[in-house]
């Protein structure tokens, strides 16, 4: 019943015109709180995304535990925390992406706002997103430089793009449903509870994690096998190949591991986006 009712309340937002007032902030303290916020969600459920990617570029039955278990018995817990500088790195597009987010909520719709944020966010981001993917799934543990090396070398500045469309595909949906129910849960929590701010942006970036994490699922399979791959067949080719060989079950790989994670994540990250924001709105006055 709550799912629809955030559902339904952010189809309104998006076909109204409804624009928000942006609290006054310098644009290196939007930054600073963007910056904030990705690295304490990133490094948090790094475990949770090293399992994901790996049960996802697999197309084994074996479950998200069983393929955890064998990763910390052949290559300890560290691996847990593989491609976490490249993720790191992402930083800069995270920054972008909430530094513009309040000023474009001020002039558009949200919708169309997230929509810019999220392109943004996407282009600057593949590349370290690229290195990421392959960095989890290389038990060789080869180093990020390694593996930009080898992929410019054998598919030159544009290789470290591979899988843009899949990640758009991915990313885009997310991003819309992410901040539209985000806004409306946010509205939705205010007034159905007594819970304080911080919780209610908590339950909001959960509830906006989770169903943006079940409805994009099957993006994120499709662009884990591709870069995994490195672009050695097309997006729809995976896609019709998963189909034939796991059924329509094999999209949704790691879908567990991503309502455990993305909930958590995106919670953290908005919540952590909104403490820094209010702590720099009290210090300004």
């Amino acid at each position: 019943m709550l799912l629809w009712m955030l559902l339904l309340a952010t189809a309104r937002a998006a076909m109204g015109a409804v624009v928000e007032p942006v609290a006054v902030l310098h644009t290196w303290q939007r930054s600073v709180a963007g910056a904030g916020a990705f690295a304490a969600a990133t490094i948090l459920t790094s475990p949770m995304d090293v399992v994901k990617t790996r049960t996802q570029a697999s197309s084994d039955d074996d479950t998200s535990l069983a393929v955890a278990l064998e990763m910390l018995r052949q290559e300890g817990v560290l691996c847990f925390f593989s491609g976490l500088a490249p993720a790191l790195l992402m930083a800069p597009a995270a920054m972008v992406q909430y530094t513009v987010i309040d000023p474009l909520r001020a002039r558009f719709p949200i919708l169309i706002a997230a929509t810019i944020a999220g392109a943004l966010s996407v282009t600057i981001k593949c590349p370290f997103d690229f290195l990421k993917t392959l960095r989890q799934n290389d038990p060789s543990n080869r180093t990020a430089r390694d593996l930009f090396t080898s992929t410019f070398r054998d598919a030159g500045v544009t290789g470290l793009w591979t899988g843009y469309g899949a990640t758009l595909a991915r990313d885009m949906p997310y991003h819309l449903l992410k901040w539209g129910v985000y806004v409306q849960a946010q509205a939705l929590f205010r007034a159905m509870t007594g819970l304080s701010a911080g919780a209610q942006n908590l339950l909001a970036g959960a509830a906006a994690g989770a169903i943006g994490a079940t409805v994009v699922t099957p993006f994120d399979v499709i662009k884990t096998r591709l870069q995994v791959a490195r672009g050695a067949s097309g997006s729809v080719a995976i896609a019709q190949k998963i189909l034939a060989e796991e059924g329509a079950a094999g999209l949704f790989r790691g879908l567990g591991l991503r309502l455990a994670r993305i909930p958590f994540y995106t919670s953290i990250t908005l919540a952590t986006f909104d403490g820094i924001k209010d702590a720099f709105i009290s210090a300004n006055r």
